[in-house]
């Protein structure tokens, strides 16, 4: 994508076109192969990138931004990110107490990305409970089987097994309901029962309720539990599987000194449907971090004679630290997508840092007018020339 975009930009340079005005010219409606977008979005992108950005106030010509010693400059690029779907079977369990509490299980890790707090919600959201009585557990071999979060396909995976758990087991308890005798709700049209905060209502029958506890209380059983499965789309599915994206960035150079400081990153992405929007945001402006990371520091060379890394620990391997981070905003567009899954979720680990590496050296290139087309870009890359001393 680096590689790409950066091609896209010189190609702007060429045709004297806006970069933004080329990209959406050319926003393929097909994959390569011919088939449709599974979800597309990324026109949204741009343009919602772009206005958040300040786009469109741009001066296009090199160096036209002076601000002190530095140069300011600003670059974007596009950003598109495969769905994962090589995943085996996705299971998960399900399970009630007459007491109106719940549980979901799901072998799937925490590690900090949220999964466990998207996963709660999405069951809570499946069997009709309140979010307070739902408890997740995850983190055990001996549970049902789910991913791990590798992909960008830890929500999208996780949560289809999650839902399909929670909606097999609100199914079971509808139906227990409807062939109740003692139930308000006996003989109604299953179509008809909605179940919110455990309580159980018909739109054929107004006034009449039932709830989990009640229900499994008369029916003498002191829980109930389902097993959900969902298996991923083949990889042959026909459809182009991408998650789009655009990435803004602004630059400050020094091109005495050979000092890049990214001042603000932007970027607008259609994940599908989001599921936690802070999560998800969170994710996203780490992954714009970690793209910044590619820029500018993250670099290694291996020892041509023995093929071995030649920094060979993290203390010598540069990546961002606060000092470093610039103001970053990040805007969604949500897309609705029937093929990645029950919920529509494509993911948003990887999508935040594709395309940011492209779109700072598109701003250095704009800031400076020498283009760099290799990474990291180091201080040597960018300053200018010492002048040739004059003959003695």
């Amino acid at each position: 994508m680096f590689t790409l975009e950066t091609a896209m930009d010189e190609l702007a340079r060429r045709v004297d076109l806006d970069p933004l005005e080329l990209r959406l010219r050319n926003v393929a409606t097909t994959d390569p192969r011919g088939n449709p977008w599974s979800s597309g979005g990324l026109e949204e992108c741009l343009r919602l990138g772009a206005e958040r950005f300040g786009w469109s106030g741009r001066n296009p010509a090199p160096r036209a931004q002076p601000d002190g010693d530095w140069l300011i400059g600003t670059g974007m690029a596009v950003a598109a990110y495969p769905m994962a779907f090589f995943m085996p079977p996705q299971r998960a369990r399900a399970r009630i107490f007459a007491d109106g509490s719940a549980t979901v299980a799901t072998s799937t890790q925490e590690f900090g990305t949220g999964v466990l707090t998207m996963a709660t919600q999405v069951g809570a959201d499946a069997l009709g409970v309140a979010l307070s009585d739902i408890e997740f557990q995850a983190g055990d071999t001996d549970l049902p089987n789910s991913t791990a979060a590798v992909g960008s396909a830890g929500a999208g995976m996780v949560a289809s097994a999650v839902h399909e758990a929670g909606t097999a087991l609100r199914r079971q308890l509808v139906d227990l309901a409807i062939g109740d005798p003692g139930s308000p709700l006996h003989g109604v049209d299953p179509a008809s029962v909605t179940v919110t905060a455990g309580r159980l209502t018909s739109s054929d029958r107004a006034g009449a309720t039932d709830t989990y506890g009640e229900l499994l209380g008369r029916n003498h059983l002191s829980d109930a539990e389902a097993t959900g499965t969902w298996r991923p789309p083949p990889l042959d599915t026909p459809h182009g599987l991408l998650t789009f994206g655009a990435q803004f960035a602004e630059v400050a150079v020094d091109p005495q000194l050979g000092l890049v400081r990214v001042r603000r990153l932007g970027g607008a992405f259609a994940p599908g449907r989001v599921l936690n929007p802070l999560l998800a945001r969170s994710q996203l402006m780490g992954g714009m971090l970690w793209g910044m990371s590619q820029a500018l520091l993250e670099g290694n060379h291996t020892d041509p004679r023995t093929g071995r890394w030649a920094e060979t620990n993290l203390a010598e391997y540069l990546v961002p630290v606060n000092a470093d981070a610039p103001e970053v905003t990040v805007d969604f567009v949500e897309v609705h997508d029937d093929v990645v899954g029950p919920l529509g979720a494509k993911g948003v680990g990887e999508i935040g840092q594709v395309g940011v590496a492209a779109a700072i050296a598109n701003a250095i290139f704009h800031a400076t007018g020498r283009r760099v087309r290799s990474l990291p870009i180091t201080p040597e890359t960018v300053m200018e020339p010492t002048p040739a001393a004059a003959p003695t």
